[in-house]
């Protein structure tokens, strides 16, 4: 079985849950004799002008990016001769963000089933957060107009947040964060974005959802009966023995393992641990510098904080190991973060905000309420004195699990 993966990025120097998601898949259906290959947006321009890049065994396609928030993406004639030339049996998309569903489109056009995996909630809102200028989580997509009103808002940098408060202002920001963030082949797309992409979703052979909290949400704005929850495994790796750790001396280490940027909320933690003030406590981050100024005010807030960069799938795992405590305190939805999944593996007591995502995977004494830096600090000081009472997630499946589980899904259509 020839299967043709494709996301919003892919390849070396992007190695976030959703590609961590399709580098797992990938290895294992290639160990059960199917030919893989990964088609891939290139947004942030790093990979050069490669277009076939070897990546663990299988093949990579660099796709052309067309900004977060377009639909469609390139042309479907130009997807058609891509489909034409390398025959695969199916297509399983992942991640649309930047690379459009055309390609999808053109796999209809030559009868080429398809799959479509949930890893985030870009189906819901195009900039994935779900999170309105009140704080409150949304529903789904509006209208386009609507939508970067709430983009321009929101949005990290402080001026353009600050003059988005005036009505006028707004919708000229709103207007130049649209054609800053999608750029188009020929004309403009249809404003019509739940319409276009309902019609993708209703007619994929299957839309996996690697949580239940997804499931529910995308099974109901879309109407779908086609959805299944098959959860994102891990390699064996992670479910290695854990190493015993020294406990004493202090300090004890918290930790935080994920993008440096606002909705990841980083800042609720350095300011619970800041409220707390214990010398005792370190905290331990790694993960993408999303936003600079926001990361400098965060590594920069609590004065017992190691930074240690960016890590791959092994370095995340010996960081893991050496904390005695991760937290998680997004502030807008999340789809079962791969994060918690490994924390799960490595035997580790998490702290999480009560995110949807997050929550179902965790006991009710380890949940505190988003943006809450007072109770996380309360939970953070009940874990410095007894971490028994704090529970680890719940243990997911390996990624040898999940691909079996996939792979019988593709079997159903032949």
């Amino acid at each position: 079985m020839k299967i043709l993966f494709s996301t919003m990025q892919f390849g070396p120097g992007y190695n976030q849950g959703t590609e961590k998601y399709i580098r797992n898949l990938a290895l294992d259906l290639s160990k059960r004799g199917c030919d893989v290959i990964v088609a891939g947006g290139d947004p942030e321009g790093i990979l050069g002008n490669r277009t076939f890049i070897d990546e663990g065994g299988f093949r990579q396609i660099k796709l052309p990016t067309f900004g977060w928030g377009t639909t469609e993406g390139d042309s479907v004639d130009n997807y058609l001769s891509l489909l034409s030339e390398l025959k695969p049996d199916l297509v399983h998309m992942v991640n649309p963000a930047h690379i459009g569903i055309n390609l999808l489109n053109a796999a209809q056009k030559l009868g080429i089933p398809y799959f479509i995996s949930i890893t985030d909630f870009w189906w819901l809102c195009p900039k994935h957060t779900l999170t309105l200028k009140s704080g409150d989580f949304c529903s789904g997509f509006i209208d386009q107009k609507t939508c970067f009103q709430c983009i321009a808002e929101t949005h990290p940098n402080k001026l353009l947040k600050t003059a988005s408060q005036f009505t006028l202002v707004r919708n000229t920001v709103a207007k130049i964060l649209h054609l800053k963030n999608t750029s188009f082949t020929t004309t403009l797309e249809n404003k019509n974005r739940k319409q276009i992409l309902a019609s993708i979703l209703n007619k994929a052979k299957k839309v996996i959802c690697l949580s239940k909290t997804s499931l529910k949400l995308i099974k109901e704005y879309y109407s779908l009966n086609n959805c299944h929850y098959i959860p994102a495994g891990l390699s064996d790796t992670w479910f290695e023995t854990v190493p015993d750790r020294q406990t004493t001396p202090p300090p004890f280490v918290v930790g935080f393992l994920g993008a440096v940027a606002p909705h990841k909320g980083l800042h609720t933690l350095t300011h619970a641990l800041n409220t707390l003030s214990d010398s005792k406590i370190k905290l331990k981050v790694a993960g993408r510098i999303s936003d600079q100024r926001y990361a400098e005010q965060c590594l920069n807030s609590y004065k017992i904080t190691e930074y240690v960069g960016e890590l791959c799938e092994s370095q995340s795992k010996d960081f893991l190991d050496s904390l005695d405590l991760l937290v998680i305190p997004s502030n807008s939805p999340e789809n079962q973060p791969q994060v918690l999944l490994e924390a799960a593996a490595r035997k580790k007591p998490v702290l999480a905000s009560n995110i949807p995502g997050c929550a179902e995977l965790l006991s009710p004494a380890a949940i505190f309420s988003v943006n809450d830096a007072n109770q996380l600090k309360e939970l953070l000081d009940m874990a410095r004195k007894d971490i028994s009472k704090i529970g680890s997630p719940t243990l997911g499946l390996s990624s040898k699990a999940v691909s079996e589980k996939v792979l019988s899904e593709y079997q159903t259509v032949f």
